[in-house]
């Protein structure tokens, strides 16, 4: 079994392709705090 880390943010953005680290980054510009999660082992579509 893996660890879990809990952490507790305004948003969540599921998938690191070029929509969701757009998403992230204008949630974070406007002051929300973000996590970004992906499947694969680095970003992209």
């Amino acid at each position: 079994m893996s660890d879990v880390e809990k952490i507790e943010v305004d948003a969540l953005v599921v998938g690191s392709g070029i929509a969701g680290l757009q998403s992230a980054l204008d949630l974070a510009d406007q002051g929300y705090s973000v996590a970004v999660v992906e499947k694969n082992p680095s970003i992209g579509g």
